[in-house]
């Protein structure tokens, strides 16, 4: 699995989104460095971690959790954009031993009851999408893997988010292809949770406003605990 780690401080864990690779946040990495020991993966089939067989989320979570453990990391920071913010998620409900908090950004969970952000036809585009229509340094086959991976969707619902124990920050953007209504749904259902909505920003908010999200993410870390925050 490839991984590039920089800096010093307490361990935060960038999480790319799918098709991407550790480039993909670079404006948000580098906002989030200072203080820091920055842990950036690059998921399998992605960038320079090799293709090796299956490729679905469970796998990827459990392929990070692997990595933690490799790298001997207890209680890290994790950050996740898109695809990462489920793998986050899942990391922080089977390894809650390796989440210290998790930050998900424009992430979705399987509807179990909720609206899927992904039903109207303006956000299901890859219902009829190709390998060859995915603009992403992936091989076909490996194209053609995470197009399976989107349409079976995240393997952890609405439901499961009452496992997570770790405090939560969602961020989204005011127009994110994950329906608001959905992502309040997620943020009702975990334990220890908070929730930033960004102006004038749609999916692509930690590319577009890399200050903005880290200044959220920042203020989470280091703020006070959710439960001590005032009604």
């Amino acid at each position: 699995m490839y991984v590039e780690i920089e800096g010093d401080g307490p361990d935060l864990v960038l999480l790319h989104g799918g098709g991407g690779t550790v480039d993909d946040l670079a404006g948000l990495r580098s906002a989030l460095r200072p203080g820091r020991r920055l842990i950036v993966p690059e998921q399998r089939a992605h960038g320079r971690t090799p293709d090796i067989g299956e490729l679905r989320y469970a796998q990827m979570a459990a392929d990070t959790a692997a990595l933690l453990d490799g790298l001997d990391v207890h209680k890290a920071d994790l950050v996740g954009w898109s695809d990462g913010g489920i793998i986050a998620l899942m990391v922080a409900r089977d390894r809650p031993d390796l989440v210290s908090h998790a930050v998900a950004i424009g992430a979705n969970v399987a509807a179990d009851g909720a609206p899927d952000p992904m039903a109207e036809p303006a956000t299901n585009w890859f219902a009829n999408a190709t390998p060859a229509d995915l603009d992403f340094d992936m091989s076909l086959e490996a194209k053609a893997k995470l197009l399976a991976v989107w349409g079976l969707g995240p393997e952890i619902t609405v439901a499961d988010l009452a496992r997570v124990t770790p405090p939560v920050l969602l961020i989204s953007g005011d127009r994110d292809l994950v329906t608001l209504e959905h992502t309040v749904a997620m943020f009702n259902a975990l334990p220890d949770a908070q929730l930033a909505v960004v102006p004038a920003a749609n999916h692509h908010v930690p590319q577009t406003h890399p200050e903005a999200v880290a200044a959220l993410i920042r203020g989470f870390l280091e703020g006070p605990r959710t439960a001590d925050a005032p009604d």
